[in-house]
């Protein structure tokens, strides 16, 4: 009886997706324009340009229309005292035709404040007080005539104290080097490393990149999800939990990284000479992280392993691995 050969050839894909982080935009901007020319928001309408009385932004008094402080650059910005994530920048003696004093002062009779906001809780917002120019800030919001109180306001080059302000807006990026690879043709006699050109490889190489970065103080965490490669009812077991090299001739199914450039560093037990892997489709697993953002790029090198049995069906064995990062903000 002649004995079968049972060295099957399974061509094996690995699908890849992220989502993508958010991004901060420029610096904080103000300048003094017109209501109907600002395309951003206003902080502050002004009588004037110079020895003027100050008005809430929600009011809608004529003759402080052509004088208003108008701020963009960043995402999120708003007006609202309100707000969860917001800072007194002036309080005022009444809604319109006031004086203002600044926000350390506690003046009964100053009963009104106007503030700078921003709609995410990570965004830090600081303002300042400061003779002659916001050095240290990014923007000038306007001038007061006197300070600490009962001062009337004009545009930033109208007297010598100047009101400052700034928002650093804590950042994150995401970024995958490949959307899609491939081991190649897999056998029980093998074992199979994922290169991006799908062609597959019998020596470890890196098969893609994941990129983050992130100025957020308290760093990040970044994870993935997926099941194990699988086709039907067949599946390539998943290592597990615990880093080891897979031995030839076994269902098995792993990754691991290494990590360069930035703060991040890998996670056990993906920091190892071998492979794990013990996420699913419904739980994520943390591959690498950060207690710090230091605003430099960290790569994360990714190689992933395959390995089958003599017994395993033939066919296309396929999964999709989810990558997502989250700032400790």
């Amino acid at each position: 009886m002649r004995k079968l050969n049972k060295y099957f050839y399974i061509v094996v894909f690995l699908i890849l997706v992220f989502l993508p982080a958010s991004f901060s935009e420029a610096a904080l901007s103000c300048s003094i324009t017109t209501a109907s020319a600002c395309t951003g928001t206003v902080l502050l309408r002004m009588s004037g340009s110079i020895n003027a009385h100050a008005e809430l932004p929600s009011q809608a008094t004529s003759v402080y229309d052509n004088n208003v402080v108008c701020c963009s650059g960043v995402l999120g910005l708003g007006n609202s005292c309100a707000a969860s994530n917001k800072v007194i920048f002036s309080r005022m003696s009444g809604v319109t035709n006031a004086h203002v004093e600044k926000n350390s002062e506690n003046n009964p009779n100053y009963t009104e404040n106007a503030c700078i906001s921003s709609i995410f809780a990570g965004d830090e917002i600081t303002v300042g007080y400061q003779a002659n120019n916001c050095t240290g800030y990014d923007t000038t919001l306007f001038s007061m005539g006197n300070t600490p109180t009962n001062s009337m306001v004009g545009s930033p080059s109208s007297y010598v104290n100047k009101v400052c302000a700034k928002i650093f807006s804590q950042s994150i990026t995401l970024n995958l080097s490949a959307n899609s690879i491939g081991f190649g043709n897999l056998s029980s006699a093998l074992l199979r490393y994922a290169t991006d050109t799908g062609a597959g490889s019998s020596s470890e190489v890196e098969a893609y990149n994941v990129t983050v970065n992130t100025n957020a103080p308290s760093g990040y965490i970044l994870m993935f999800r997926g099941d194990s490669l699988s086709s039907n009812s067949n599946v390539i077991t998943p290592i597990g939990g615990t880093n080891q090299t897979p031995a030839t001739g076994t269902k098995a199914y792993g990754i691991r990284a290494v990590a360069s450039g930035g703060s991040g560093a890998v996670s056990s037990p993906y920091d190892g000479s071998g492979f794990a892997y013990d996420a699913n489709s419904e739980n994520f697993a943390t591959l690498g992280q950060a207690s710090s953002g230091d605003g430099v790029t960290t790569t994360y090198s990714i190689r992933s392993v395959a390995s089958i049995d003599d017994l395993l069906n033939p066919g296309a064995y396929l999964t999709s691995m989810i990558y997502v990062v989250t700032a400790n903000f």
